[in-house]
Protein backbone atom coordinates (compact mmCIF):
# COMPACT_ATOMS: atom_id res chain seq x y z
CA UNK A 1 0.00 0.00 0.00
CA UNK A 2 1.14 3.39 -1.04
CA UNK A 3 2.46 5.39 2.08
CA UNK A 4 0.43 8.68 3.24
CA UNK A 5 0.29 11.59 0.48
CA UNK A 6 0.49 9.07 -2.29
CA UNK A 7 -1.55 9.17 -4.93
CA UNK A 8 -3.99 5.97 -4.28
CA UNK A 9 -5.99 4.48 -7.28
CA UNK A 10 -8.18 2.52 -4.95
CA UNK A 11 -9.27 5.63 -2.53
CA UNK A 12 -12.90 4.69 -3.08
CA UNK A 13 -11.65 1.64 -1.06
CA UNK A 14 -9.57 3.20 1.31
CA UNK A 15 -11.38 2.93 4.76
CA UNK A 16 -13.06 0.35 7.11
CA UNK A 17 -15.67 0.15 10.15
CA UNK A 18 -12.35 0.82 12.91
CA UNK A 19 -11.67 3.97 10.71
CA UNK A 20 -13.77 4.63 8.66
CA UNK A 21 -11.50 8.64 7.73
CA UNK A 22 -8.55 6.81 6.63
CA UNK A 23 -8.74 7.73 2.71
CA UNK A 24 -8.02 11.12 4.90
CA UNK A 25 -4.39 10.04 5.57
CA UNK A 26 -4.01 10.34 1.22
CA UNK A 27 -5.87 13.93 0.85
CA UNK A 28 -5.24 17.34 1.76
CA UNK A 29 -8.01 19.16 3.40
CA UNK A 30 -8.48 23.00 3.18
CA UNK A 31 -11.49 24.17 5.49
CA UNK A 32 -13.17 27.30 3.63
CA UNK A 33 -15.08 29.25 5.76
CA UNK A 34 -17.82 32.02 4.46
CA UNK A 35 -17.46 34.83 6.94
CA UNK A 36 -19.55 37.13 4.92
CA UNK A 37 -22.12 39.52 7.13
CA UNK A 38 -25.17 36.85 6.45
CA UNK A 39 -23.38 34.56 8.78
CA UNK A 40 -23.42 36.17 11.48
CA UNK A 41 -26.32 34.04 12.50
CA UNK A 42 -24.69 31.08 12.64
CA UNK A 43 -21.79 31.65 13.07
CA UNK A 44 -21.68 29.91 16.62
CA UNK A 45 -22.80 26.74 15.38
CA UNK A 46 -19.79 26.90 12.50
CA UNK A 47 -17.51 27.08 15.44
CA UNK A 48 -19.13 24.32 16.91
CA UNK A 49 -19.44 22.53 13.65
CA UNK A 50 -15.44 22.78 13.18
CA UNK A 51 -14.22 21.79 16.92
CA UNK A 52 -16.11 18.34 15.50
CA UNK A 53 -14.57 17.63 11.96
CA UNK A 54 -11.45 19.62 12.25
CA UNK A 55 -9.59 17.30 15.12
CA UNK A 56 -10.43 14.15 12.55
CA UNK A 57 -8.52 15.94 9.72
CA UNK A 58 -5.72 16.79 12.15
CA UNK A 59 -5.38 13.44 13.74
CA UNK A 60 -5.13 12.08 9.41
CA UNK A 61 -3.33 14.50 7.67
CA UNK A 62 0.49 14.58 8.48
CA UNK A 63 1.20 17.60 7.68
CA UNK A 64 -1.77 19.27 8.78
CA UNK A 65 -4.77 20.97 7.31
CA UNK A 66 -5.58 24.21 5.22
CA UNK A 67 -7.86 27.07 6.71
CA UNK A 68 -9.27 30.02 4.67
CA UNK A 69 -11.94 32.42 4.90
CA UNK A 70 -13.97 33.78 1.95
CA UNK A 71 -13.21 37.94 3.34
CA UNK A 72 -10.77 37.38 6.16
CA UNK A 73 -6.68 37.36 5.43
CA UNK A 74 -4.17 35.83 7.47
CA UNK A 75 -1.97 38.02 9.32
CA UNK A 76 1.14 39.69 7.18
CA UNK A 77 -0.81 38.71 3.79
CA UNK A 78 0.37 41.77 1.68
CA UNK A 79 3.73 40.90 2.56
CA UNK A 80 3.69 37.31 2.29
CA UNK A 81 0.69 36.68 -0.17
CA UNK A 82 -0.38 33.78 2.16
CA UNK A 83 -3.86 34.67 2.50
CA UNK A 84 -4.77 31.64 4.84
CA UNK A 85 -3.38 29.20 7.52
CA UNK A 86 -1.35 26.58 6.24
CA UNK A 87 -0.62 23.35 8.23
CA UNK A 88 -2.35 23.66 11.00
CA UNK A 89 -1.91 20.79 13.50
CA UNK A 90 1.84 20.17 12.16
CA UNK A 91 3.80 19.35 15.52
CA UNK A 92 7.27 20.42 13.81
CA UNK A 93 8.41 23.36 11.58
CA UNK A 94 7.35 27.12 12.18
CA UNK A 95 5.63 27.77 15.73
CA UNK A 96 2.58 29.94 13.81
CA UNK A 97 1.50 26.67 11.97
CA UNK A 98 0.38 25.08 15.71
CA UNK A 99 -2.56 27.16 15.77
CA UNK A 100 -5.91 25.25 16.72
CA UNK A 101 -8.73 25.78 13.82
CA UNK A 102 -11.10 26.57 16.57
CA UNK A 103 -9.05 29.64 17.66
CA UNK A 104 -8.22 31.45 14.41
CA UNK A 105 -11.81 31.04 13.71
CA UNK A 106 -12.84 32.57 16.99
CA UNK A 107 -10.56 35.59 15.88
CA UNK A 108 -12.62 36.64 12.91
CA UNK A 109 -15.79 38.15 12.73
CA UNK A 110 -18.35 38.21 10.05
CA UNK A 111 -19.03 41.22 7.38
CA UNK A 112 -18.72 41.94 4.13
CA UNK A 113 -20.32 40.46 0.72
CA UNK A 114 -19.97 36.81 0.05
CA UNK A 115 -17.86 36.42 -3.26
CA UNK A 116 -17.34 32.73 -3.18
CA UNK A 117 -16.22 32.20 -6.84
CA UNK A 118 -13.22 34.74 -6.44
CA UNK A 119 -11.86 32.39 -3.18
CA UNK A 120 -12.80 28.74 -5.14
CA UNK A 121 -11.00 30.28 -8.22
CA UNK A 122 -7.61 31.71 -6.30
CA UNK A 123 -8.04 28.29 -4.37
CA UNK A 124 -8.76 25.71 -7.54
CA UNK A 125 -7.17 27.60 -10.27
CA UNK A 126 -3.29 27.43 -9.13
CA UNK A 127 -3.74 23.87 -7.94
CA UNK A 128 -4.71 22.70 -11.12
CA UNK A 129 -2.04 24.51 -13.11
CA UNK A 130 0.20 22.93 -11.08
CA UNK A 131 -1.39 19.57 -11.91
CA UNK A 132 -1.15 20.26 -16.07
CA UNK A 133 2.78 21.56 -15.01
CA UNK A 134 3.24 18.04 -13.57
CA UNK A 135 1.38 16.31 -16.16
CA UNK A 136 3.59 17.79 -18.64
CA UNK A 137 6.70 17.22 -17.00
CA UNK A 138 5.83 13.86 -15.35
CA UNK A 139 3.12 11.92 -16.76
CA UNK A 140 1.23 10.34 -14.64
CA UNK A 141 3.96 9.64 -12.10
CA UNK A 142 3.82 10.46 -8.60
CA UNK A 143 0.61 12.63 -9.31
CA UNK A 144 0.27 15.62 -6.75
CA UNK A 145 -1.73 14.76 -3.46
CA UNK A 146 -5.53 15.46 -4.46
CA UNK A 147 -7.28 18.69 -2.56
CA UNK A 148 -10.80 18.25 -1.35
CA UNK A 149 -12.28 21.44 0.06
CA UNK A 150 -14.78 21.49 2.43
CA UNK A 151 -16.77 25.19 2.36
CA UNK A 152 -19.13 26.10 4.94
CA UNK A 153 -21.39 28.32 3.59
CA UNK A 154 -25.16 29.65 4.20
CA UNK A 155 -25.52 29.88 -0.01
CA UNK A 156 -26.52 33.89 0.19
CA UNK A 157 -24.20 34.52 -2.12
CA UNK A 158 -24.24 38.07 -4.03
CA UNK A 159 -26.33 37.74 -6.81
CA UNK A 160 -23.04 38.31 -9.52
CA UNK A 161 -21.24 35.38 -7.86
CA UNK A 162 -19.59 33.41 -10.34
CA UNK A 163 -19.12 29.80 -8.12
CA UNK A 164 -21.25 27.48 -10.55
CA UNK A 165 -19.19 28.64 -13.82
CA UNK A 166 -15.62 28.35 -12.10
CA UNK A 167 -16.47 24.53 -10.83
CA UNK A 168 -17.90 23.98 -14.04
CA UNK A 169 -14.39 25.39 -15.74
CA UNK A 170 -12.20 23.41 -12.95
CA UNK A 171 -14.05 20.22 -13.53
CA UNK A 172 -13.64 20.65 -17.94
CA UNK A 173 -9.68 21.40 -17.39
CA UNK A 174 -9.28 17.83 -14.90
CA UNK A 175 -11.28 16.14 -17.41
CA UNK A 176 -9.39 17.39 -20.21
CA UNK A 177 -6.16 16.60 -18.29
CA UNK A 178 -7.90 12.84 -17.43
CA UNK A 179 -7.19 13.67 -13.85
CA UNK A 180 -8.25 10.98 -11.23
CA UNK A 181 -12.06 11.80 -10.57
CA UNK A 182 -10.84 12.26 -6.72
CA UNK A 183 -8.19 14.65 -8.04
CA UNK A 184 -9.72 17.50 -6.53
CA UNK A 185 -13.58 18.15 -4.87
CA UNK A 186 -15.44 20.68 -2.76
CA UNK A 187 -17.93 19.54 0.23
CA UNK A 188 -20.59 22.36 0.30
CA UNK A 189 -21.63 22.15 4.06
CA UNK A 190 -24.77 24.35 4.14
CA UNK A 191 -25.79 25.57 7.51
CA UNK A 192 -28.65 28.17 8.36
CA UNK A 193 -32.40 28.23 7.28
CA UNK A 194 -33.00 25.15 5.01
CA UNK A 195 -36.43 26.74 3.84
CA UNK A 196 -34.96 29.55 1.29
CA UNK A 197 -36.04 28.91 -2.49
CA UNK A 198 -32.87 30.29 -3.71
CA UNK A 199 -30.69 28.32 -2.01
CA UNK A 200 -32.77 24.99 -3.05
CA UNK A 201 -32.18 26.20 -6.37
CA UNK A 202 -28.17 26.62 -5.99
CA UNK A 203 -28.20 22.95 -4.32
CA UNK A 204 -30.09 21.28 -7.18
CA UNK A 205 -27.57 22.69 -9.51
CA UNK A 206 -24.46 22.34 -7.91
CA UNK A 207 -24.60 18.67 -6.88
CA UNK A 208 -26.86 17.21 -9.64
CA UNK A 209 -28.33 19.53 -12.79
CA UNK A 210 -24.83 20.70 -13.38
CA UNK A 211 -22.78 17.76 -14.33
CA UNK A 212 -25.68 16.04 -16.44
CA UNK A 213 -26.25 19.04 -18.61
CA UNK A 214 -22.52 20.49 -19.29
CA UNK A 215 -20.87 17.00 -19.32
CA UNK A 216 -18.34 18.11 -17.34
CA UNK A 217 -17.11 15.42 -14.50
CA UNK A 218 -18.79 15.52 -10.46
CA UNK A 219 -16.38 17.13 -8.35
CA UNK A 220 -19.28 18.50 -5.99
CA UNK A 221 -21.17 17.17 -3.16
CA UNK A 222 -23.52 18.76 -0.63
CA UNK A 223 -24.69 18.49 2.78
CA UNK A 224 -27.40 20.63 4.17
CA UNK A 225 -27.42 20.95 7.89
CA UNK A 226 -30.51 22.53 10.20
CA UNK A 227 -29.87 20.85 13.28
CA UNK A 228 -27.09 21.12 16.36
CA UNK A 229 -23.53 20.02 15.83
CA UNK A 230 -23.98 17.84 18.47
CA UNK A 231 -26.41 15.62 16.63
CA UNK A 232 -24.70 15.33 13.61
CA UNK A 233 -23.99 11.94 13.05
CA UNK A 234 -20.54 9.13 12.28
CA UNK A 235 -22.34 9.03 9.01
CA UNK A 236 -22.99 12.71 8.77
CA UNK A 237 -19.09 13.49 9.21
CA UNK A 238 -17.83 11.15 6.80
CA UNK A 239 -20.38 12.62 4.38
CA UNK A 240 -18.68 15.82 5.00
CA UNK A 241 -15.19 15.05 4.98
CA UNK A 242 -14.93 12.53 1.74
CA UNK A 243 -18.13 13.10 0.30
CA UNK A 244 -16.38 15.06 -2.81
CA UNK A 245 -13.82 13.14 -3.20
CA UNK A 246 -15.88 9.55 -2.82
CA UNK A 247 -18.56 8.95 -5.13
CA UNK A 248 -20.08 5.84 -2.71
CA UNK A 249 -20.20 8.82 0.11
CA UNK A 250 -21.68 11.49 -2.07
CA UNK A 251 -24.57 9.09 -2.79
CA UNK A 252 -25.24 8.29 0.67
CA UNK A 253 -28.24 9.70 2.80
CA UNK A 254 -27.62 10.91 6.09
Amino acid sequence: MPGPKQEVLFLDHVGNHNDPYEALKYIDTLLLIDDSDSMQKCWDEVGDIIRIIAPICMEHDTDGIDLEFVNHRARGYYLTGQSGYKHIGLMKGRLDMHDSVAGIYHNVKPRGKCRLDKRLAAILDPYVDAYETHIRRNGQRNLPVPLNIIAITDMDWDEDDGTFGIIRGIAARLDFLSAPRYQAGVQFFRVGDAGRAFAKDKIDLLDDRMWREKGVRDIVDMTTWTGAPGELSRKGILKVLLGAVRRSIDYMEI
